[in-house]
């Protein structure tokens, strides 16, 4: 039997290109000019921390709360009606033989209505997010926390991810790691090569 910690965004949903923008298309919602490099500064923080920062640099005088939840407004609609599985997860999820949670930075909510949806939330015991561990996941008490969660040594564990950044944490602490990559990073060759 194995142990499982799946990331979302990018790893399970096909949804890394509304995330990409998310933080400039806000800002601009705002009546305000982003930076070029937004989007590239927060994708490695939390929505607390992405909220902190726009707050602060953007002189918002909304509470953090009330931009976290602003931006998932922003998003809904998407994970309720347009978010899609990446390729070949279904099927993956389906035969993998394993107990898995879920370890992610994006809203539970969110998750459950497009896992729900698309007809995998039933293969994952919990959902754990940064904002239910009071932890950002470049904090690898954050992997253990997935880890007490699943009652096994993070040795034990396969994490499967696809930001480099938590890649490096998780393995750190010593989780393996499986990465993830972005079926339009693939080219022709790659793609071939997979089946030899």
């Amino acid at each position: 039997m194995n142990y499982s910690i799946f990331d979302v965004d990018g790893t399970i949903l096909d949804s890394m290109e509304v995330w990409n923008t998310l933080a400039s298309q806000y800002v601009q919602s705002l009546g305000m000019v982003p930076e070029k490099n937004l989007d590239e500064i927060v994708s490695d923080m939390s929505l607390e921390q992405s909220a902190t920062y726009l707050k602060n640099h953007y002189k918002i005088s909304k509470q953090e709360e009330r931009i976290i939840s602003e931006v998932l407004n922003f998003i809904s609609d998407f994970y309720e009606y347009e978010v899609n599985l990446m390729p070949g997860f279904k099927e993956f999820i389906s035969h993998y033989d394993s107990i898995n949670v879920i370890g992610t930075s994006c809203d539970e909510e969110l998750v459950k209505i497009a896992l729900n949806r698309l007809g995998v939330l039933n293969y994952f015991e919990d959902i754990i997010t940064c904002s239910k561990v009071n932890k950002s996941k470049d904090d690898p008490d954050f992997y253990l926390a997935c880890a007490q969660v699943l009652n096994q040594r993070p040795e034990d564990i396969i994490v499967f991810e696809d930001a480099d950044y938590c890649i490096d944490v998780a393995k750190k602490v010593g989780f393996k790691v499986i990465k993830i990559k972005d079926w339009r990073d693939l080219n022709e060759k790659c793609i071939n090569d997979c089946g030899k």
